[in-house]
Parts: structure tokens; sequence; C-alpha cells
């Protein structure tokens, strides 16, 4: 579960890997075990620099002639800077049709960039990402030697400057429709459903009443996806919120996902289940999603709403997801909604013990 998954990245607990010569594509990584979907290959590690320390660092490496630049970012105008002082992982190659992707986890409070595998990988089988790079329309294009079949080429995408590409209607519902389905779907172990649960009956029952929750109608898993279309009324079950709190996590920067996911949440009515999401970190992914869209007044206000919504009923739960730190100064932001949101939050907190 995901606290079992933070001790991996804090103790460095990686998948057994080497580097290895790839050919035209330089060094390269690979696998010396086999490796299930969904395994933690090692962290991204590196320095952390703002966006500014980040564009002098890479004018100082071109003119120091260093070609290769292991560069980042991590959102909140953050880019992780492995050029001089990192871990093997800055030598996992770019494909277009990779067997790892990039997730970006809160550990202890801080952002962490994790590596895991998104199919099955056998022994001897090269480690890779999509790098995702966007390149300026009016930007030399890098040659891509991946070899996959999806290969296009070059590495990344055109970027058109000043363009913004609008999701449609379809693109949403599928998207809704994948998180639902990965929500009802995924099994949990029995370690993490009784651990879960033991969060679930710690809250007060006694502040909440009864919420109409019990073993025998809970199950997301037994019910399926339609169960939780049906009823569109957020997250029903310790489980769900378990599983939830997972794609929470990988979602950061994804502007549709986390709008889909703020959605899901609101619609949560049974408070207890959002104490439990409160206990597994929620909170502190909400702060982060807040400080990334620091420049996007329209999902500052959804994510601010969504604070609201949560259940927080002590200043201790302020100061440990450190919240406040995050919303206090938009309330002289020069968005009146903003402003307003976190006034109302910021005054809702000072009566907190």
């Amino acid at each position: 579960m995901d606290h079992c998954l933070n001790r991996r990245f804090q103790k460095h607990q990686y998948a057994k890997v080497r580097i290895v010569d790839a050919g035209r594509k330089g060094f390269g990584m690979q696998a010396l075990e086999d490796l299930d979907t969904g395994s933690f290959v090692m962290e991204y590690m590196g320095e952390v620099v703002t966006a500014t320390e980040f564009r002098k660092r890479a004018r100082v490496y071109q003119s120091e002639g260093i070609s290769h630049h292991y560069f980042m970012s991590i959102g909140n105008g953050k880019v992780i800077d492995a050029t001089r002082k990192g871990c093997i992982a800055r030598f996992i190659n770019h494909s277009c049709g990779p067997n790892c992707v990039l997730q970006k986890w809160m550990v202890g409070g801080a952002i962490r960039m994790g590596i895991f595998t998104e199919r099955p990988i056998k022994r001897g089988e090269e480690i890779t990402f999509d790098y995702k790079f966007e390149r300026m329309a009016d930007s030399e294009p890098q040659p891509c030697y991946c070899g996959s079949p999806e290969c296009k080429g070059i590495i990344g995408v055109v970027k058109e400057r000043g363009t913004r590409l609008a999701a449609s209607d379809e693109d949403i519902d599928a998207d809704a429709a994948d998180i639902d389905e990965e929500i009802a779907d995924g099994a949990v172990t029995r370690h993490q459903r009784d651990d879960i649960r033991r969060r679930h009956a710690a809250v007060d029952d006694e502040e909440y009443g009864d919420t109409g929750y019990s073993d025998s109608d809970n199950s997301d898993a037994e019910r399926g996806v339609a169960h939780i279309r049906r009823r569109k009324n957020g997250l029903t079950s310790p489980e769900q919120v378990l599983k939830f709190v997972q794609i929470m996590h990988r979602s950061s920067r994804q502007t549709r996902i986390i709008g889909i996911l703020i959605g899901k949440l609101t619609e949560t009515s049974d408070k207890r289940l959002l104490k439990s999401l409160i206990s597994l970190q929620g909170l502190g992914i909400l702060r982060a999603w807040l400080q990334d869209y620091a420049e996007d007044d329209v999902m500052m206000i959804k994510i601010l709403q969504c604070i609201a919504h949560m259940p927080i009923s002590t200043r201790n739960t302020i100061e440990e997801s450190r919240l406040e730190e995050a919303v206090k100064p938009l309330c002289s932001d020069s968005d009146e909604n903003v402003s307003s949101l976190a006034n109302t939050l910021v005054e809702r907190w000072s009566s907190l013990r």
C-alpha cells in the first residue's frame, strides 16, 4: 500500500538492474530480474532547483560542452537536475513504446519521482520510459533510436507557441470511466484491506453518526463499475478510498484527471470516508495540487472548494498537512473568487484546536 511504497522510496529498495552499453543510445538500464506490472524500479534523484536556476545551468552546461543534460520538471516551478549529482536512473532511455512510467509521489510531505513498470519486464530487457519531451515548432528535433514498433523517429512532440488543446466531452467521459473502473476493479491485499478499515473505524462514530456503510453492502470490487456510475455519489467504501489515493498520488499536473478526481471527492458525502482519505495524506496531495496550479485561477478555485468539503476538525490536521502555508498567500489573490475561498478557509481553521 501507499505507506509501504513510501518506505521503499526512503530505504532505496530498488529493483535489481545494471547499466549497459545501449549502442547509438549511449548507456541504458537493464533488468537483472523479472518484474511484474506495477513494480517499483527506483527513484529518479538529483538536485532540486528552481526554473530560473535550471535555465542558468542549461546555458552553463552548453558553454562547457556537456551535451547530455539530465533535467526533469516536477511542477510548481521546480526541476530535478541529475547532470552532476544524481543516481543511475538518469541512464534510463526514452522509448516511444516504453515498459515503465514516471509517477510523482508525496513522501514525508516532499515530492518524489518514482519509476514503475507498466507491463511485465523480463530479465535482460532494457528499462525505458517516455520522456514526454515537448519542443517548440521552431526548435531542432532530437532523433529517436528506441527501435520500438511505435517509434516516431524523434523524441517528444511539437508544442506550438501560445496554443492549448481543449479536451472533448468524450475524452473526459473516457477518463472518468477509466478511473471508475480502476477504483472498482483494483484488488487490495488482506493487509491493505485490514489497515484501511482500521483507519476507517478509528474515526469518531459519534461525530459523524451512522453513514450507512457495512461489510455486506460495501464492495466496489463485487458490484463493479456500474455501481459507481449509477449512484453518482463519489466514494462508497474504505477500499475505494485506498485505490483513490493511489490514483491521486500519480496524477500530478494531469489537469483533466485531477478535475475528475476533485469531482469524485466533492460527490463523496460520507465524512468518515473523507477522514480515512485524510489519514492517507490526502490533504498533502491537495496542497501539492494547489501549488502546482498557482497560475491557474480556475483550477485553484476547484481545489479550494474541494478542500472546503473535507472534514477537517483539528488544528493538528492543518499543521501536519501544511495546508495553511499554501492557502494563506491566496487570501490576497487578484482573483476575487480565489481570495474569498482562501479567506473563508483560513477563518474557519483559526477556530480549530
